[in-house]
């Protein structure tokens, strides 16, 4: 800052120094000059005009690409639900059967009071849901959690319609609570197990 001061200074007390020339331009190199300027200032209006065309185009790009993520989105939350729905258990309806009885089944729920569980995941199916019919094959929501009754082990757990309906998953149960199982063969009554659903 100091330098440029001083130089000023020196420009206005020295006269022929490049602060106190002032060239003077003729007529026609004034005109010249002012040429050049608006081709400039035209070729950049052009430049400003296929940029701003540009960026119309790359923003309707970003627009047809974030309503194309929320699409992959919806699609990919309704896949994940009907993957939960394919792993599911699958229970036939039987004479005499009603929901809150198959909710009470060992295979089940062993909950009675879980009935509506099952409604819900077969609404499309159950208008009225004191009217269920022999043969009917009903959707048996997982559960996230388990506590262990008298006669349970891994695998008669894992083999339960709302855990995996499959007795060899057992040990995904086991890797899931090793802090609260420290033998596979011996769980106990009132236990609650994490159920993996991943």
């Amino acid at each position: 800052m100091r330098a440029i001061v001083m130089l000023i200074v020196i420009g206005l007390v020295l006269p022929g120094t490049i602060f106190a020339q002032e060239k003077k331009l003729t007529e026609e190199e004034a005109q010249k000059l002012i040429q050049e300027y608006k081709d400039r200032a035209a070729k950049a209006e052009a430049k400003i005009g296929e940029l701003t065309k540009e960026i119309e185009k790359l923003k309707q790009e970003v627009t047809d690409l974030e309503t194309r993520v929320g699409k992959m989105k919806t699609e990919i939350s309704e896949l994940k639900e009907e993957w939960k729905r394919c792993q599911w258990g699958r229970y036939r309806v039987q004479e005499g059967d009603y929901l809150s009885k198959i909710a009470g089944l060992r295979i089940v729920y062993h909950d009675p009071s879980k009935w509506g569980m099952i409604y819900e995941a077969n609404k499309d199916k159950i208008r009225n849901p004191d009217l269920i019919y022999p043969g009917w094959v009903l959707l048996i929501p997982g559960l996230d959690s388990y506590r262990v009754i008298p006669g349970d082990c891994l695998w008669r757990i894992a083999s339960y319609l709302s855990i995996y309906s499959n007795a060899r998953d057992w040990p995904k149960i086991y890797e899931a609570n090793k802090d609260k199982i420290k033998d596979p063969d011996l769980i106990y009554p009132n236990q609650e197990f994490t159920i993996p659903r991943e």
